[in-house]
């Protein structure tokens, strides 16, 4: 999905013509393209913070016991599991360094955000999201910065109700067997 097509949709969900395929816009549209771009990036951003996290592995090296953040290839969220060979490695994490109790090469896979910001002609290729779930997600942020609160409300649920079903779809949870006291 592209964000022009998000920025389509969520024109049509306004009552808007769509003039997101336009060649020029007027300064009105252009404005208003810029801020539903600006809710997008902040409801892509809580995406893949919250629900949808994109991960990755990574060799990495440990010298002295300590990785340095800063020297991984994509900006990480947070760090999930570290690997040396079969064997799944304790670590310690802290604001600028991972530390664990060896040196040499592991594999870490962590969570990590994508570049940002998102522009009109940026592609987002997670097959987990579906286009109406963040075009609902851009105009709750987008009605919530304008204070039309109702909106804002009405597509948050949405949103989030989606999100939801994206998060568990596959799994399944089991619930504790309990007994039934009358």
């Amino acid at each position: 999905m592209t964000a022009k097509n998000v920025i389509s949709e969520c024109l049509l969900k306004m009552g808007l013509a769509d003039f997101s395929h336009n060649e020029t816009f007027s300064e009105g549209e252009q404005e208003l393209i810029n801020s539903l771009l600006g809710a997008m990036n902040i409801a892509y951003r809580e995406i893949i913070c919250e629900y949808l996290p994109l991960t990755t592995e990574e060799n990495v090296v440990f010298s002295d016991g300590q990785l340095m953040i800063s020297k991984l290839g994509k900006s990480i969220l947070y760090p999930i599991r570290l690997k040396r060979g079969d064997e799944t490695v304790a670590f310690k994490t802290y604001p600028n360094r991972l530390t664990a109790d060896f040196s040499g090469e592991a594999i870490l896979e962590y969570a990590y955000t994508p570049p940002m910001p998102i522009s009109i002609n940026s592609s987002i290729n997670d097959v987990r999201l579906t286009q109406s779930a963040l075009s609902d997600g851009t105009l709750a942020e987008y009605y919530f910065a304008n204070k039309v609160f109702d909106l804002a409300k009405s597509f948050d649920t949405s949103f989030r109700s989606k999100l939801g079903l994206m998060k568990y779809k596959g799994r399944s949870l089991r619930l504790k067997e309990r007994r039934w006291r009358a």
